[in-house]
């Protein structure tokens, strides 16, 4: 029988990182190491002061922490970027997402209002029904027969939920989401997270349907997790054992509980592929499912007359970026050589152990906004990578994502030779799967010509010398150039198409720089020049 992971949960914690650590450091005496612990709440406050002992290192956080969000407006200046610590142990996982745990646990999330059924917009903050899709597709990537995943997160209840055979939960209608509830009908979650903003609840198992009448599917555990530390004494830290539906036998999973109940969600809701369809506003504010509507998923709300289009910018912090080299938050173990302007280090996730970036070791948003001698830089390292790989029998793709990023990244992802005439044609697939309009730039053209500075875009060089432009918008795919390399005709390697699946340890981590360090010796610019100025 595959191993569990001990988890543990906990709702809004507002700020009360104190009580929240000492508790976890309290269960884990008594209860042994747990694997991870989930914040399926919001994790900052009005008042963050706690945090600056584990900032600063006297105060540890016990157990590695994932952190999803932002969902109030508020609290998105305290998020640092996906995937990133906030402190030592406490990682930001983003708005939405799966990811495996190292006990191959697999986790989905979708956090924040909905746009749609909120009837406004919360920069940074609210969803789209393309994002329901978007994790629901990501949960069956890869896999013939789907099965479920482990934990679906989410920060609205799904519509329907709050009632069982026994009890009801007065919860407000805002909170309540029939996209959610498409999401959870479609990924069928063994157990599903929610933040309450008072009592704790827990709902009767309910049997998931399937499209098949006949064929019988896992049961989902809900649960709402009370704020931590709250004054009534409602439960705000959940523990578990979760054995990964992967591993599970079929009886096992389908295994029936005498209290479970029926789905309590709209069966049709599984005939409905996409989710825009299923939500619609009625005149009282009440939301009801609108089957037989047009999908106007990507239709653009019109601006009221009293909107200001001006959004505040906040002022950039250099100490907050996680890839400016003279940062304190910057990992620099991943770093494997620095030049004058520049640098090349190991991304998190990697899709293969030599794949790289180059990164400006300034603070610059991207290559259309970077000074000269930093673009010139660029160039070299990627003319030294290009000599590295061909050593190795490799192509190599660049590509670059200005789109929901502070500090430029370039990716630099060796690919088998074999495939190098498929790539042009893989990328404008995945464009056309994604409705992205991608054009092939002409021969010799600079980024800086076709886009301005500022303005978001993905850029791609291929190693037939093309290369690809588009001009990001709203739903762009934040994954997109890892979806087109991780497919089965370049790297097959789907599993690896969002980095949070396949994050690597701390000695993995040290053991891929090491090796490129030591291969790239050859070809490594930087190690001539600091030779030649010693000398």
């Amino acid at each position: 029988m595959a191993e569990k992971q001990k988890t543990l949960v906990c709702g809004d914690v507002n700020g009360n990182f104190n009580t929240l650590f000492s508790r976890v450091e309290s269960i884990a005496r008594k209860s042994g190491t747990f694997e991870v612990l989930l914040c399926v709440g919001n994790f900052f406050g009005a008042d963050n002061s706690q945090l600056d002992a584990y900032r600063i290192g006297t105060r540890k956080v016990p157990v590695t922490t994932y952190v999803f969000g932002p969902s109030c407006a508020e609290h998105v200046q305290y998020y640092c970027e996906e995937g990133a610590e906030i402190v030592p142990n406490v990682i930001y996982m983003g708005k939405r997402g799966i990811f495996t745990t190292s006990s191959e646990v697999k986790i989905a999330y979708l956090t924040g209002p909905s746009r749609r059924e909120l009837g406004k917009e919360i920069p940074m903050c609210t969803f789209e029904p393309s994002d329901c899709s978007a994790v629901r597709d990501a949960c069956f990537r890869g896999q013939s027969e789907f099965r479920g995943v482990d934990v679906l997160i989410t920060t609205l209840w799904p519509a329907g939920i709050q009632q069982d055979n026994l009890q009801k939960a007065d919860v407000e209608p805002e909170c309540l989401s029939d996209l959610i509830a498409w999401l959870s009908i479609h990924i069928k979650p063994r157990y599903h997270f929610v933040p309450s903003a008072d009592k704790y609840f827990e709902r009767q198992p309910y049997r998931n349907q399937s499209v098949h009448q006949d064929y019988k599917e896992g049961a989902t555990r809900f649960f709402a997790v009370a704020p931590v530390g709250n004054k009534n004494k409602e439960k705000w830290i959940y523990a578990c054992s979760l054995q990964p539906i992967t591993k599970m036998r079929m009886t096992d999973l389908l295994q029936s509980t005498t209290d479970e109940t029926p789905c309590p969600y709209d069966p049709d809701m599984l005939k409905q592929h996409q989710p825009g369809k299923v939500v619609k506003v009625s005149g009282n504010g009440q939301f009801f499912f609108n089957m037989d509507a047009a999908d106007d998923d990507n239709g653009k709300r019109k601006r009221k007359s009293g909107d200001n289009p001006e959004r505040k910018r906040k002022e950039f912090d250099p100490d907050t970026c996680w890839f400016c080299l003279s940062s304190p938050s910057v990992e620099k173990h991943l770093v494997i050589c620095v030049g004058t302007h520049c640098y090349l280090a190991l991304p998190k996730g990697p899709l293969t152990p030599y794949h790289v970036l180059i990164l400006p070791i300034a603070h610059h948003q991207s290559v259309t906004k970077a000074p000269d001698e930093v673009s010139k830089e660029i160039k070299r390292f990627k003319e030294a990578l290009k000599k590295f790989y061909t050593a190795m029998d490799k192509l190599v793709v660049f590509f670059e994502r200005n789109y929901r990023t502070s500090h430029m990244q370039i990716q630099c992802v060796p690919v088998p030779k074999v495939c190098g005439a498929q790539i042009l044609e893989v990328f404008q697939d995945e464009a056309g799967i994604n409705s992205i309009h991608m054009e092939v730039l002409p021969p010799f053209t600079e980024i800086m010509q076709v886009s301005l500075p500022g303005a978001p875009y993905f850029h791609a060089e291929l190693p037939s010398g093309d290369q690809l432009y588009a001009k990001t918008s709203k739903h762009f795919p934040i994954q997109f150039g890892r979806d087109v390399l991780s497919s089965p005709p370049i790297l097959n390697c789907e599993d690896k198409a969002d980095w949070r699946q396949c994050l690597l340890s701390r000695e993995e981590e040290d053991s891929h720089v090491a090796a490129f360090r030591q291969k790239f010796r050859p070809f490594d610019f930087t190690a001539e020049d600091s030779d030649s100025e010693s000398d």
